[in-house]
């Protein structure tokens, strides 16, 4: 058994029941996901997220009739074996939507399975009772505590101390509940790579090494296709290559384009780094998602997409 710190200086994934095999900070997802922006809002304003750096949409919450709309779209395009697989971060904090807990119901009932990707600051005594009393299809939690240091915590996410101390106990609540659950949960320390990256994932695994079932994870950043080129805090900075694809055909290394990607009003786009969903060919409120994905007007908005946005992403695959 390797200790944390070790763990920690490879930057690879632990957990406080057993030490996993060697992982980069980033890897690409292996099965197709639609991501649904169930709502606009963040509570929190990292500084590694286009949210602290751009304006943010006005906060709207999709209702819960287009919601399954979406889901019966998706359905008729794609099998279960193909895509079932939902998520709904979309530089949101799902949680905050009102009908949250309604419509893990609803995706549960047509046979849907929810990645609860979060900040964790919505995750309530009420929520996890009601993951308890009325467990749901959750394909795993993964959270995003990219800190729990009093002095690092608001330039880290823009929050108080407060809320820090908070969320924290909730987040206590819900890890003594682990075996009354029934999925994994992940806390991912979001970083650069750097030695203070690796002092905060340390300072993170100490708080809640005492939970059982917990896995902790480094995990890296990238500026999005340079939209977060630059920016930095005193401690960490974003990483950042210059790449110049402009004219190549690209593929994603992180395989975002098998993935849906639906905003709040129903529009398709390409890519989840796509902050202000510019690459849209349709909506789902105008059209059947299979005719939007058949479309001539999808192969244009590739190739937009293609040259203006991935021509200038790292995780972008020269084919």
């Amino acid at each position: 058994m390797e200790t944390t710190y070790s763990l920690a200086k490879q930057n690879i994934q632990i957990s406080n029941t057993e030490s996993n095999s060697a992982q980069g900070l980033m890897s690409p997802t292996t099965f197709r996901i639609a991501q649904i922006e169930n709502n606009t809002n963040c509570n929190w304003r990292c500084w590694f997220c286009q949210n602290a750096h751009y304006d943010v949409p006005k906060t709207q919450h999709m209702d819960l009739e287009f919601f399954r709309h979406i889901l019966r779209e998706i359905r008729s395009v794609y099998t279960p074996r193909e895509l079932n697989v939902i998520s709904f971060s979309v530089y949101n904090e799902p949680t905050l939507d009102p009908t949250f807990k309604e419509k893990l119901q609803i995706m549960t009932d047509m046979g849907f399975s929810y990645w609860f990707l979060s900040n964790g600051s919505g995750m309530t005594k009420e929520l996890v009772d009601f993951l308890i009393d009325y467990p749901q299809n959750i394909y795993d939690v993964r959270l995003n505590i990219p800190t729990m240091d009093e002095e690092d915590w608001k330039a880290t996410t823009g929050t108080t101390v407060k809320m820090m101390y908070k969320q924290y106990y909730e987040l206590c609540y819900f890890f003594e509940r682990t075996d009354r659950l029934n999925f994994p949960i992940t806390v991912m320390v979001n970083g650069d790579g750097s030695d203070s990256h690796k002092k905060t994932f340390l300072s993170v695994y100490e708080k809640f090494k005492r939970f059982n079932n917990i896995q902790l994870s480094m995990t890296g950043l990238v500026d999005r296709a340079e939209m977060l080129k630059g920016v930095k805090t005193d401690k960490q900075s974003m990483p950042h290559s210059s790449v110049d694809y402009k004219g190549k055909k690209l593929a994603c290394g992180m395989n975002y384009f098998n993935n849906l990607y639906f905003g709040i009003d129903g529009n398709v786009y390409f890519c989840c780094h796509d902050y202000f969903q510019k690459y849209s060919f349709g909506s789902v409120n105008d059209k059947p998602l299979k005719e939007l994905i058949e479309s001539d007007e999808r192969a244009i908005q590739m190739a937009r997409f293609n040259d203006d946005f991935c021509s200038k992403c790292t995780q972008a695959i020269i084919v």
